[in-house]
């Protein structure tokens, strides 16, 4: 009666523990889309500051041709432009410069999210592990209770075998006995 209250419970057990096991599986699936979704909206970034990048250089070629052309008109106002065009210029490398450092944090940014997502993985997997691990310790622990109980029963099988040779022995000598006897009393 006790086997038929504790079978439903273990039933229980064994389907809670499949579908946790589907849930978790969903969830590092759900997690892995999200972790790419993540990288790919990080990667056009970088994409479009490159392409910004190639437009400031084509413009600070441009504006190399203007201050020659300036240079050529007007000593005064040449010597102003070309000023405002080295301040452009030097506004234009710090761009550069700034753009750079943004895509060096960008890039770290991104290899963060990916160690998260990786170190998330390891340890859901660490605990996939160490449910793995605790099941077959509790089969090595029955296994052990089963040889102990296997060693039990050879040992009385052995008494048992003892008992019944010595009984066989003593019923064949009293045998021996009893026919020596019969014939001798013959």
């Amino acid at each position: 009666m006790l086997l038929l209250i504790i079978a439903p419970d273990e039933v229980q057990v064994l389907i809670l523990s499949e579908r946790l096991h589907t849930v978790t599986a969903q969830f590092d699936r759900l997690r892995s889309i999200r972790f790419q979704d993540a990288v790919n909206r990080a990667m056009p970034r970088r994409k479009f500051q490159k392409v910004a990048k190639s437009r400031t250089v084509d413009v600070s070629e441009s504006n190399q041709t203007k201050v020659l052309e300036l240079r050529e008109q007007d000593p005064v106002s040449a010597a102003v432009n070309v000023q405002e065009q080295l301040l452009d210029d030097e506004t234009r490398a710090l761009q550069v410069e700034l753009s750079n450092l943004l895509d060096a944090v960008q890039e770290t940014e991104t290899k963060m999210v990916e160690m998260s997502a990786l170190n998330h993985l390891m340890s859901t997997h660490v605990l996939q592990q160490a449910q793995q691990i605790e099941h077959l310790y509790e089969q090595a622990i029955e296994a052990t209770k089963n040889v102990e109980s296997g060693n039990k029963e050879l040992s009385q099988t052995i008494q048992r075998n003892s008992s019944s040779r010595t009984f066989l022995l003593l019923f064949l000598f009293i045998l021996t006995f009893s026919v020596l006897f019969l014939d001798w009393y013959n």
